[in-house]
Formats: C-alpha cells, structure tokens, sequence
C-alpha cells in the first residue's frame, strides 16, 4: 500500500486545486468568504459544472486495472481479495454478465449506464439500484444470455477504501468464453486500463479459450501493462505447480516480448503470479476455513496475492505513471485559468465602460443643451414674430382702412338721395327733445355712414384674413424646420412625451386637446394650435395648401375681433349728438336746399367719424393683442415644457451615473477581489505544478500550458 502514498498526495492536492478553482470561478456564495477571506465567484456556471465533473472524476481514481480471464478462473474472488470484502459473488457455473467497474469512497449503490441512450442535456440515461438486486439481475443464464444487451456497463460503487485508497478503480468484464466480453465497452476499457489482469485457471491452464483470447490480444504487442495470475494455485500439487510453471512460461513467451521480439525474461518475473485468491480473501477478512484439522485461520502470506498486489501497485506509480495522469488535469485547470481572467476582464471592463458609456450620454446631452436652447428660443419667437406680424398688419390694415373712408368719404356721399330740405331741419330743432322725433329725422344719416364705414371694415377684415394665413403658414413652416432641427438632436424624449407633461401642466387659458402618440403623428403646429384650443381634426396635416383649414384657424383666432368691430368700432362712432350738431350749424347757416343740405350734412360728419374711429384703434389692437396672445403663450408653454424634459432627463443622468459609481464605487474593492481570484488561482496550480515537476509556475507560463 506504501506504493501509493505519493499517489494519494498528489491526489488530494489535485483535488483541493480542482475544488478552489471550483469556488474561485463559480457562483458566489456567503460561507465560502469565510473559508478563503474574500468573496470567490466570477458567475462561470458552465466551467464550474466542468470542474466538479473532473472532480467527480478525479475522486473515483486515477487508476484502472481491467481484469478478465476465463471460465471459473477465480477473477471475482480475487477481487473480493483486492477489495478485502467479500461482495463479488462467486458460482461455478454463473459469472458477471457486464462489464462492472468498481468504484471506492463512495456511498455503496450500483449505476447501470445503458447502451445509446441520452436525456435532452445528452447524458447518458442511468438506473440505480442495490447491490443485492445488481447480483439477482445481471448474471448469465442459459435460458437468456442477450438480456443485457443494451447495458453498457456497470459501476459499483463501495464506500471503503480499496488498494491505493480511492486511486484505483477496478474492471471486472465478462469471461473471455463470454458473448459479451469483446463488446465496445470491454475493448474501451482495454483501451483505457493503465493495467490489464488477465487470470488463468490453474486447474484447466490454457485451454483453447485462454490460447485464443491471448494470442490475439496480447501476443507479439510488446505490452508491459499485461499481468497474468494463475489462481487456485493451491489446488495443485507440487509437481503439478512446477509444470505449470513451465508451461506458463512457454504459452506467454510471445506475449513478454522486447522490441526486436526477444523473450524478456525480467519482464516475465515481474508480470505472471501464482495465487490462492481464496484463502487470500478468507485471510483478509478474517474468516476461517474448514480444513482436515478443523476450522482453521488463514495466512495471507503464502498465498502470493500480496506479492501481485504489492507489483501491481509499483508497476502504477512507477515512471511517474501518476504523475502523467494528474498532468492531463493540469491542461484543463490552466484553460479554466486564462477564462477567469477573461472573465475577470470582462467584468472590470464592464464597470469601466458603463460608467464611460453614461458619462459620454451626459456630455453628449450637455451639449446637445446649448442647440435645444437655441431652437427652443426660436419657437418662442417664431410664436412671438406670429402675433406681431399680425398686430402689424393689423394696425396698418386698420390706418389703410381710415385712409380709404377719409379719401372716398366726398365722393361716396356728394350724391346723396337722402331727402332732407328746411322744414326738416327746423322740425329737428324744434323737437330735439323728443328722442322718437329725432331717431326717425336722423336715421338715414346713420344708416348711411355706418353701412359706408361697414363696407370698408368689411373690407380691411378680408385683408387681415389674407395676411393671417401667410402669417399661419409662415409659422407652420418655422416650426417644422424647428421640429427637424429637435429630431436631429437625437433627444431621449418624444412629442408624445412633451403632450402629455402639457396635459398635466397647463390650467387656464384654453385646454390642449391634441391626441396622437409620436413625431411622427404629431407636429409642433398641432401642439401650438392644440395649446390655445384649436379642434385637432382642423390643423391634422398642417394649413399649407389647406383654405379650409386656414379658414377654420383665422375665425377662430379672430372671430371675436370681428364681432366687437361690427358692434363697437361701426356704431359707436355715429351718435344722434353729433348728427344734431351737424345739423344745428347748417340751420344758422341756412345755406343749403334739398338734397344739398343733406349731402353737406354727410360731407361735414366725415372729420368727426374718422376722427372717433381712429380713437377706437388702440382698443381694437388691444382686443386682437388679447385674443393673440395665447399664440405667444402657448409657445412657451412648449418651450417651458421641453426645458422641463431635458432637466429631468439631464438629472436621470447624473443619478444613473452617481448610483452606478456607488455600486462600484468600490471599483477598486472589486479590483481587489477580482485581483485575490487571479492570486489564488495562479498560486493553486503552480503549486500544483511544483508538486508534479518540481517547479513553480508564472502566469505566462499558465497561459502556455493553456494554449
């Protein structure tokens, strides 16, 4: 068992190795900062699976001995020997119908691996199920030897230790008379066993079964894995043993073999062993036997399974055969090694970019706010620059209009057919206290001045009209380069965004009513129109090339304007007073006749009319400025709206920023731990390295044993 001691070292340390890089590159856990001082874990669920399978693996052993033999040749029992547990059952007549691989340190249970069958993750399908029932089930019978033709193979797993602790794994396959014993399973594991048993009935020695299973799988192939065990050696007398012997040496000559095909008469000494298996197993576990004496103990020592057992072991662990095996892990570790820190990369580098990444968004943004506040200055002023192009035209529409009654005032009235002669002038002055009196003398005077001054206002109405819906579409137009300009910037909100912050924010002063849901649904001439109450269905699509539309938008910004023209600025003007103080100065100046006294009557009031209605001016630009002026505010309004976004945007950014930095604003404490990762696991496979060759390894080394 000394053998193995080395063996076993190495083991364990390559088991600690394959555990903490487990941990290292797994899933964090809370219990594991305990055992290491930091908090291991890099998320690496697929590599951490990997690494426990190669565990898994590793602790099952890195050694496998296949043995095989013929009919009732003692392979069982002399593996309930090696095992020092009688398990294995022995019959004459009944033997393992399956490959069986045994398997210690483990929780005794037996798994089935069957043939060709796979779970969705591809794992090979398994039953489990006791030992007892394993032995009831799986064993030749004549009356159905293909029952277990779609078993694989079986591993049986025994919680005690068995030669070499838990290093070594043991094949017990088929008989080599049996159907199944040069299945793909039993060549695999030839193929794979670090050594071969091949046992021999010392009682029927190499009958024509053994000679034809030995020559053509071991002759002439130079192998020094081979062992051969000639059991029941007991059996036999003492010159039967020396023939025996003989005859040994004579059936394996072309098996123990030099390169130039010489007979290697070391080699030979070193692989065949006669043994009493039986009374070796009785011995080891204290049972005694019946004997001509009586029930006797048994002595392990002459019955040359020790020698077997202690040259099988050496044969194991010499030519750093271990070593080898534990070098296979070594490549896997070091690949696992460079995609930690990969992975370790990828991490830091994530903080790093994400925290960059928000901080170019910010100074992006930044930015981009000197252009929004620019664009959003020219909304305010496109709205702005609406109303005072309107106010213009309207006042100079307005001095056009008192231009027009003042100039045309003679000719329209010189030829009056307004029948007013002496007797009614005298008729007036003499009842001007009696109001029905002087209405019905002075009506004709009103009527004709107003429906005069009517007919021009009519006409300075139309042309404000005109020069409104060049007004609109100027506007209209303003505000789409704006809203293009707005889109250029690539702003993180919508005009959906900036409707419904208006929907919550304006009280008083008209009512958006604007639905729709993006730039491209919606316009800010919808939203201005939308602001001071205009009907969405009217300005859907914009006015340019729209009358209906344009129509619609004038009455509506100036219906009112009109109206109080026609009551206020028409009537007002004309009162009874001043056609009675007309009239009052033509009776002293008794100049007039007829028609005559009438015309001069009209073509003295047009001073007086022009005069008041210029004095109505003011009023009427103050009545229109008032109606106007929810154009303007409806502007800002918007722009104020938009400011609101971009600031509530501009700080999400710098809280996104700030709670990043604060969830790594231990970057370096991240560094850190990621750093303690990398240490430990460069530290664990150069010790590991140091073990296996004797010296350390630096990362660049661990990356070339990677590639």
């Amino acid at each position: 068992m000394s053998n193995y001691g080395k063996s076993m070292e190495l083991s364990q340390k390559m088991q600690e190795c394959l555990r903490t890089y487990a941990d290292m590159i797994g899933t964090p856990a809370p219990e594991k900062k305990a055992v290491y001082g930091f908090m291991p874990g890099l998320h690496m669920s697929v590599e951490e699976k990997m690494l426990e399978n190669q565990l898994d693996k590793l602790e099952e052993g890195i050694f496998q001995v296949l043995f095989t033999g013929g009919f009732s040749a003692g392979k069982s029992t002399l593996l309930n020997a090696l095992m020092r547990k009688d398990i294995l059952r022995t019959a004459i007549n009944a033997e393992t119908a399956v490959i069986t691989k045994i398997v210690f340190g483990r929780d005794e249970q037996v798994v089935i691996y069957m043939k060709g069958e796979h779970n969705k993750k591809g794992e090979s399908i398994t039953k489990k199920m006791s030992v007892q029932k394993f032995f009831e089930e799986y064993r030749v019978s004549q009356e159905d030897e293909n029952k277990f033709a779609n078993v694989d193979y079986v591993v049986l797993y025994q919680p005690e230790d068995g030669i070499g602790g838990s290093l070594v794994q043991l094949v017990d396959s088929p008989g080599t008379e049996n159907s199944n014993a040069d299945t793909q399973a039993a060549r695999r594991f030839a193929e794979s066993a670090n050594a071969i048993v091949h046992l021999i009935n010392s009682t029927m020695p190499f009958i024509e079964d053994d000679k034809e299973y030995i020559a053509s799988h071991y002759a002439n192939k130079h192998m020094k894995n081979i062992f051969f065990v000639c059991n029941r050696f007991d059996a036999l007398d003492e010159k039967a043993q020396e023939e025996l012997k003989q005859s040994t040496r004579k059936q394996l000559k072309d098996v123990f073999t030099d390169e130039k095909g010489r007979f290697d008469e070391k080699l030979f000494n070193n692989r065949v062993f006669y043994t009493d298996a039986y009374h070796s197993l009785n011995a080891r576990i204290g049972k005694q036997v019946k004997t001509p004496f009586g029930m006797m103990k048994c002595d392990d020592s002459v019955t040359g399974v020790p020698e077997f057992e202690e040259a099988l072991g050496k044969y194991l662990t010499s030519d750093d055969r271990d070593k080898e095996a534990f070098k296979g892990y070594m490549s896997q570790l070091a690949s696992k090694y460079v995609g930690a820190l990969n992975r370790i990369e990828t991490i830091l580098d994530g903080y790093r970019k994400g925290i960059d990444q928000l901080k170019k968004e910010r100074d992006d943004f930044d930015g981009k706010k000197a252009q929004l506040e620019t664009i959003i200055s020219q909304i305010e002023e496109s709205c702005r620059n609406f109303v005072f192009g309107i106010l213009s035209s309207a006042k100079n529409e307005y001095n056009s209009c008192m231009n027009r009654i003042n100039v045309g005032w003679d000719d329209h009235f010189k030829n009056t057919n307004i029948k007013f002669g002496f007797s009614d002038m005298i008729s007036l002055a003499w009842n001007k206290k009696n109001d029905a009196k002087v209405r019905e003398k002075t009506k004709p005077f009103a009527d004709a001045v107003q429906a005069y001054v009517a007919q021009e206002l009519d006409r300075m109405g139309k042309e404000l009209e005109k020069s409104m819906v060049v007004q609109l579409q100027s506007l209209e137009k303003q505000l789409s380069i704006q809203q293009q300009q707005l889109e250029s910037l690539e702003l993180p909100f919508s005009l959906e965004d900036l409707r419904q912050s208006l929907l919550g924010g304006i009280s008083g002063g008209g009512d958006i009513i604007i639905d729709g849901g993006n730039w491209t649904e919606i316009n800010l001439f919808q939203v201005v129109m939308g602001i001071i109450g205009m009907d969405p269905e009217i300005v859907a699509g914009g006015i340019n090339g729209k009358t209906s539309n344009s129509k619609a938008i004038v009455d509506f910004l100036i219906k009112n304007v009109l109206e109080y023209i026609a009551i206020y600025v028409v009537a007002w003007p004309i009162g009874i007073g001043m056609i009675i103080y007309r009239i009052s100065n033509m009776v002293k100046g008794m100049k007039a006749e007829k028609n005559t006294r009438a015309a001069d009557i009209l073509l003295g009031m047009k001073e007086d009319t022009v005069r008041a209605l210029k004095a109505e001016q003011d009023r009427y630009v103050m009545e229109l400025e008032d109606q106007l002026s929810k154009v303007t505010r409806a502007g800002s309004i918007m722009a104020d709206s938009i400011r609101t976004q971009v600031n509530d945007y501009s700080v999400h950014l710098n809280d996104t920023i700030s709670k990043l930095k604060s969830k790594s604003d231990n970057f370096d404490t991240e560094t850190e731990r990621t750093n303690n990762i990398k240490k430990t696991l460069l530290k664990e496979i150069s010790e590991m390295n140091q073990m296996l060759d004797g010296k350390p390894l630096t990362d660049s080394d661990v990356r070339k044993l990677a590639v």
